[in-house]
């Protein structure tokens, strides 16, 4: 069976499209209980999917 190709896209939130994107703040400028809480999450993220990859456990949230 050939590969058919798509010619246009199925959106999925469409009613987001015509919104702004928040912009991003500067890390310095987030409180610093935010930098560590957001510093220990994505460390956290990082170390279990390294474990998933390479076959570890699966942890629950």
């Amino acid at each position: 069976m050939p590969y058919k190709t798509m010619k246009t896209q199925f959106e999925l939130f469409p009613e987001t499209r015509s919104t702004a994107a928040t912009p991003i703040p500067p890390w310095r400028s987030l409180p610093a209980d935010t930098r560590q809480a957001l510093t220990r999450l994505m460390a956290r993220l990082m170390t279990e999917h390294a474990g998933a990859a390479s076959g570890g456990r699966n942890h629950e949230a």
